[in-house]
């Protein structure tokens, strides 16, 4: 369903738009164990981020009210959620979960810490729903939830890197064009639409992308102002030309992300919301934002989320003055990007959740301006200048030095090694089929995996939890190469095969002629 033309006029008849871009990503954690973090971040997020989001919008959408967002989830998400394992493995860390809110809950009524009770059992009632929507409202599959929102036009997919690999620092322009033709293909698979526009990875930026973009068929992406070029004044509110008539560059709202994820002047800050650290016996976070770790002030839920529903009003009215100001020095209304990460709405800032619904619900009864998404504006009002890129990103100081650390050093070294092997053998065997096919396949996924972001920003922030992963990643990926370039398999050689394509296997339709010469533009 293409709701592209009316919210196109309601854009016009209003100040502008808003274009909230949920963004979401975790590396490969299916089936990783409990140690040292192991899929427990994946079932956080999934709890406290991605059902709690879902559930505002199907509650908004049944209300029959259109709260247009854009979805940027990573394909290797979307991969993971679709997973039978990581589904039967969320219920029972959930279950665990609630068994210790209730533990906790039994402990501090013997103990007559009432307030500690109340949180416990608030907690539980939460947990307990979060449980009910996954297992009865979406049928343990968030993915077909999703699906069903971007079939109604409710919600625009957006295409991302495959694994979430920082696009400027690979070494071959075939990885790059096969991380976004992989992500591409996964979206469109999973969410029933081909995504027009593409989430960078950490808004990651280099020269020369605009060809691997153009050539995946990329109309727009999203950028952070620090790759716009220094001698250039670019407006964020309006989209820029990067190759005229053919890709759009969409200029994220730094301003306004950093009203609401700034630690020191942005909502997450706010004394009244809770803290991430937890207490020791029960792991259940009790406390609010202190000024410092010695602050042990109690949390409670009531006053946070009051709070929260001013803080949406408060964004409400900002967006309006910023939009207004904008429309009245121009022709046409502006549009203010803002992605908002699942790693900060939910799990990091648990009202978060509870601010989203607030403001959707302020902004389409008040309508002070309109919700939209970037393909809806783009169809209302093509851009008319173009805008010159640089290198950067997101990242602290706006270039790629969180991912180009030197303890990252040896695994970009070695992930530049196994592109170079892997792009060999898919040209020494351009038509491979039966085993050595199914090898050269899988060494390619596990080239994926071991390119993802997560592992050489670990790497910088000297946290060695999961950084064996890329490594064993790309042993496997060898181990791959070795099997293709022989004749045949023995039974121990399909033994390991299979057990390897089982322990990492999303992407089931990849084939390795993604890795082939790149075409011409």
């Amino acid at each position: 369903m293409n709701n592209g033309h009316t919210n196109g006029a309601m854009i016009r008849s209003m100040a502008g738009g808003l274009a909230l871009v949920l963004a979401g990503h975790m590396p490969y954690l299916r089936a990783a164990g409990r140690r040292p973090d192991g899929e427990d971040p994946l079932h956080e997020m999934i709890a406290f981020s991605i059902i709690p989001v879902l559930n505002v919008l199907y509650d908004l959408h049944e209300r029959g009210m259109r709260p247009y967002v854009s979805l940027a989830y990573s394909p290797i998400l979307l991969e993971q959620l679709a997973d039978i394992v990581v589904q039967k493995h969320f219920i029972v860390w959930m279950e665990r979960w609630l068994a210790r809110c209730e533990a906790a809950l039994r402990r501090w009524q013997r103990q007559r810490q009432r307030h500690h009770a109340y949180l416990a059992r608030f907690y539980l009632d939460w947990g307990q729903g979060i449980l009910r929507s996954f297992t009865e409202r979406y049928g343990r599959n968030l993915v077909a939830a999703m699906r069903e929102l971007c079939a109604v036009g409710t919600v625009e997919p957006l295409g991302g890197a495959a694994t979430h690999a920082y696009l400027p620092l690979l070494a071959r322009q075939e990885s790059v064009r096969a991380q976004l033709d992989a992500g591409t293909l996964t979206v469109t698979r999973l969410l029933g639409r081909r995504p027009r526009g593409i989430w960078l990875p950490e808004c990651g930026f280099r020269a020369g992308l605009e060809q691997a973009l153009r050539l995946n068929g990329t109309r727009y992406f999203i950028i952070d102002p620090a790759s716009v070029a220094s001698d250039a004044y670019v407006t964020h509110l309006r989209p820029r030309w990067v190759t005229p008539r053919r890709l759009i560059a969409m200029i994220r709202a730094v301003d306004a992300s950093l009203q609401i994820v700034s630690p020191g002047i942005g909502y997450v800050g706010d004394p009244l919301y809770l803290a991430i650290r937890r207490d020791r016996v029960s792991h259940l976070p009790i406390w609010r934002n202190g000024e410092n770790d010695a602050q042990v002030e109690p949390y409670d839920p009531y006053h946070a989320f009051r709070r929260a529903q001013e803080h949406a009003v408060h964004f409400a009215e900002w967006t309006t003055s910023e939009l207004r100001a904008f429309a009245d020095r121009h022709d046409r209304p502006g549009m203010i990007v803002v992605p908002l990460d699942a790693d900060v709405l939910g799990r990091r800032w648990f009202e978060g959740v509870a601010w989203l619904r607030a403001l959707l619900e302020t902004v389409l009864i008040h309508r002070p301006f309109a919700l939209t998404t970037p393909s809806a504006y783009l169809r209302a009002f093509r851009p008319r200048q173009t805008v010159t890129l640089r290198d950067g990103s997101w990242g602290p100081g706006g270039d790629h030095s969180a991912w180009n650390s030197l303890a990252g050093a040896p695994l970009r070294r070695a992930v530049s090694e196994a592109e170079d092997l892997v792009v060999e053998m898919a040209q020494r065997f351009p038509d491979a089929h039966g085993d050595r096919e199914r090898a050269l396949n899988q060494a390619v996924r596990e080239l994926l995996l071991a390119q993802s972001s997560d592992w050489l920003l670990l790497l910088s922030r000297d946290d060695a939890g999961e950084a064996h992963r890329p490594w064993d990643h790309l042993e496997r990926c060898q181990r791959m190469c070795a099997l293709a370039a022989r004749d045949s398999l023995d039974d121990a050689d399909q033994m390991t095969l299979a057990a390897i394509e089982e322990i990492d296997n999303p992407f089931p339709f990849l084939n390795y002629r993604v890795l082939a010469a790149e075409p011409a533009d």
